[in-house]
């Protein structure tokens, strides 16, 4: 029996909604309590929180989307409500003003994440 290698690229089922509005603030943050571990995420009290409006859900797959800024990647995020997503970013000194923000999967070099007209403005 012969398969057809899975390609790398992401097709268009995988594409990422456009972002419509970005929010930029410095939280307080308190980590989610945890019954049977604690998570890195307990050491940070500080995060920039980046709230993303798209004009789309996001694609369902095992790997959540990524916002880049920059070529800095900002994995930790949640959906807020309908096409609402808070992204937060813990190491924030890597943060570069005026970086482009984007949205992409985790890896995806930079030609082909998704452009926005939005830069990182704390």
């Amino acid at each position: 029996m012969t398969t057809d290698a899975p390609s790398r690229e992401p097709g268009p089922r995988w594409e990422l909604p456009d972002i419509l509005h970005v929010r930029i603030k410095r939280i307080r943050y308190r980590p989610p309590k945890r019954r049977y571990f604690e998570s890195y995420l307990a050491t940070y009290s500080e995060a920039v929180e980046f709230l993303v409006e798209t004009n789309g859900p996001f694609p369902m797959r095992a790997l959540s989307p990524v916002l880049y800024v920059g070529d800095v990647a900002v994995t930790e995020n949640e959906g807020v409500r309908g096409n609402v997503y808070r992204f937060l970013a813990f190491e924030f000194d890597q943060l570069e003003k005026g970086a482009p923000i984007s949205l992409g999967w985790p890896g995806q070099p930079e030609e082909q994440r998704g452009e926005s007209k939005f830069r990182y403005e704390l």
